[in-house]
């Protein structure tokens, strides 16, 4: 696999990052998924804009290399030889000889691109197949889930817990109110209207969520961006999960409830599914 560091295309093997950056001791970077399709990037100024929005909130400085990410981006497509790729972005706030809460203001950006092959969505090969199983927890997470950032101990922490049953994913929920999942954004549907929670909620500003609500008002479907709470869980005719490299994916079980089965062909996550292409 080949990797970009820095400014270099490396073998994956040869790539090095200093112990002394400071996204391994303070956690401090910021990250992208970005989805090529038949070597095409999928919504790539929107998430470029999004990665200068994490930069922004968070003080690191936009390194000029990323001026050329489309091309460097393609070029690692080329090497690494998948059809349809997705691509990780990272870049943290550099490394810093002494450790020290208090950055040293002349340090330079780390920058790290990888990419791996992404999978066709199986819900796009069998819609009719089982949907996802999840699991509802209390949020944990910092209060700035807003920046895209790469210290995501607060989303995978249960993950790990071998106490708890394997799941898909975990929606995360707060005062009674849902927010999102640990790597993906949440919609319901109820009576042929679309439900997500709202930006003003301690969520991330999905890419993929954005593409989704302006497919279902270009096709004259009602979405309502407010505050889910819990039990409205109880009474959705659907609900999906969307991501990056998820695109759209149903969710049969929540906990130990069974959604209602139904025809997926009158399925909003269906249509809209197809609407990808």
């Amino acid at each position: 696999m080949w990797v970009y560091l820095n400014g270099e295309i490396l073998d994956s093997s040869e790539a090095k990052i200093s112990p002394l950056d400071r996204a391994f001791t303070f956690g401090e970077g910021v990250y992208e998924v970005i989805p090529s399709y038949n070597k095409k990037l999928f919504l790539f100024s929107e998430h470029l804009s999004r990665l200068k929005s994490s930069l922004e909130k968070t003080f690191i400085p936009f390194p000029q290399e990323l001026t050329n990410l489309e091309e460097v981006i393609y070029q690692l497509h080329d090497m690494n030889g998948f059809l349809n790729q997705s691509f990780y972005i990272q870049v943290t706030r550099g490394v810093q000889e002494f450790r020290s809460h208090q950055a040293d203001p002349v340090i330079d950006p780390t920058i790290f691109i990888s990419s791996q092959n992404l999978e066709i969505n199986p819900y796009r090969l069998n819609p009719e197949r089982v949907g996802l199983r999840a699991r509802l927890e209390e949020d944990i997470r910092w209060s700035r889930c807003d920046i895209k950032t790469t210290g995501l101990f607060g989303n995978v922490l249960s993950l790990h817990d071998p106490s708890k049953e394997r799941v898909d994913e975990i929606i995360f929920h707060k005062d009674g109110i849902i927010n999102e999942g640990s790597r993906s954004n949440i919609f319901f549907v109820k009576e042929k209207t679309v439900y997500t929670p709202s930006l003003e909620q301690n969520i991330l500003p999905g890419v993929t969520r954005a593409f989704i609500i302006k497919l279902l008002k270009e096709n004259d479907i009602s979405i309502f961006e407010e505050s889910i709470p819990i039990d409205f869980i109880n009474e959705s005719d659907e609900i999906w999960l969307t991501s990056s490299t998820k695109e759209i994916q149903p969710i049969d079980y929540i906990n130990e409830r069974e959604l209602p089965k139904k025809n997926t062909e009158s399925q909003i996550w269906k249509r809209i599914l197809r609407l990808f292409d």
